[in-house]
This record gives structure tokens, sequence and C-alpha cells, in this order.
């Protein structure tokens, strides 16, 4: 699976989270507004894989629980492909509560 379709996959698992309003773009926001590029961010170098991802959170749940259950959902789904917690980073915002 290439790091575009991980990323794909993994924006989708983000935005079923409950939760989540919205998943915005976590790279560049010119490369968020070209086509359909995948929201969560997937990047790799010397150092291992690096998630990231930007969400809205939604008004009546707790942010900090939120963002760690996003975590979860990316981590498990990592873990599930053969990449250990060691190997990644994972990092969850929220840019907004509605």
């Amino acid at each position: 699976m290439s790091d575009d379709e991980l990323a794909h996959e993994l924006t989708g698992l983000v935005e079923g989270t409950p939760g989540v309003v919205e998943v915005y773009p976590a790279g560049p926001v010119l490369a968020g507004l070209l086509g359909d590029r995948p929201r969560v961010a997937v990047t790799r170098s010397g150092e291992g894989l690096r998630v990231e991802a930007l969400i809205c959170v939604a008004g009546e749940f707790a942010v900090p629980a939120t963002l760690r259950a996003v975590g979860d959902v990316i981590t498990a789904r990592l873990a599930a492909s053969g990449t250990a917690p060691a190997d990644a980073s994972v990092a969850v915002r929220a840019s907004r509560i509605h």
C-alpha cells in the first residue's frame, strides 16, 4: 500500500471516529486545496513514519478524549499493517471545536 493510499484510508477512519466533525488538510495548505488529496498526512523519513491529523471536534465531546481516540484509531491501523509504535510518530491536533 502506498503512503497516499494509507493516507486516504486513515482519513476515512478519522472521519468515522466519534466526536470528529471534520478532518482538515494536515499538510501544506496549497496541497490540501488541490484535487482529491487525503487530509491526513503520511510521510516517511529516516526516522520512520509520521502521521498528522488536524480535526474539528464536536462541542459535546471532550477534546482530549477525542484526540486520544483518533490517535488510537491511527495507531491500531498502523499496527495492523505491521508498523510498530516505535517506528511511527502520530500527531493529532484540534483546530476547531464546533
